[in-house]
């Protein structure tokens, strides 16, 4: 579990990747992506789409 603090907000990530380090958490999702992990298509199709929004 991991706890963030933005102004007023609190974010609290419970995930296993957070016990990675910051290089093992990219070395991860690089594998995941490589054998086409369907969830991590999704967040990807959904921060594209975000980023579409705002050209």
């Amino acid at each position: 579990m991991k706890k963030f603090k933005l102004g007023d907000a609190t974010i609290i990530i419970h995930s296993p990747l957070m016990d990675l380090t910051e290089k093992e958490r990219k070395a991860w999702f690089k594998s995941e992506q490589q054998a086409g992990n369907p969830v991590l298509k999704e967040i990807a199709k959904a921060v594209n789409d975000c980023y579409g929004k705002y050209d």
